[in-house]
């Protein structure tokens, strides 16, 4: 990538306003798209595509769009159990790994995968922000409650993900975060804790 993508989450209603801009390495708008109202997870794979998915003000799932803003992939087909808001989204390489609201199966996307392009696991962990991904191991980070630090770690058979180890994920100094933004890529899980000066990382592949 030599550029880089802006979004906003919310659409005014009845407004043509376009939340995603596209910028060049030096800075300049080489293009810019709307995505929909109440979009959260924007992510964008090495190809350039941007991915999202929507809580559940818009029942819209899991989108991705070439860089240009062309809808390439949609959810409405896919099958995924209790998709009403998409929670947790980790996108790495050309695929996209989820786990939605309101049933939280662990869901992996590869659209490009002609044969299977979407796998569901069941999954027992409720309420993650954010998962990561390395070979058959899987990490989930959050939870509902007094569960906001909680990582539960994983491993996927072939229907289901069985869970290994239940920890806290404490910042460096050995606090706990407190309010955050988490980031899920591949392995790892980043999280900015206020005020929001710097990024923390979890890697499952450690």
């Amino acid at each position: 990538m030599t550029g880089r993508r802006t979004a906003a989450s919310r659409a005014r209603r009845y407004e043509d306003f376009d939340q995603v801009q596209v910028f060049d390495a030096l800075g300049s708008e080489t293009s810019s798209f709307s995505v929909g109202d109440a979009r959260e997870h924007p992510l964008v794979d090495e190809a350039g595509r941007l991915w999202g998915g929507h809580f559940d003000e818009n029942p819209a799932g899991i989108r991705r769009w070439s860089a240009t803003g062309l809808p390439t992939w949609t959810s409405d087909d896919a099958n995924i159990p209790g998709l009403l808001d998409c929670y947790a989204l980790n996108v790495t390489g050309a695929a996209a790994w989820a786990c939605p609201y309101t049933d939280f199966p662990l869901v992996e996307i590869r659209p490009d995968r002609t044969d299977r392009p979407v796998r569901v696991w069941e999954n027992r962990v409720r309420g993650a922000r954010a998962v990561a991904v390395h070979g058959g191991r899987v990490a989930f980070y959050g939870g509902y409650g007094e569960e906001q630090d909680r990582l539960v770690h994983g491993e996927l058979t072939e229907t289901s993900v069985e869970q290994t180890d239940v920890g806290l994920l404490t910042l460096t100094e050995g606090s706990f975060a407190g309010r955050r933004r988490v980031v899920g890529r591949g392995s790892r899980i980043y999280v900015q804790a206020e005020p929001s000066t710097a990024w923390g990382v979890f890697d499952l592949s450690s």
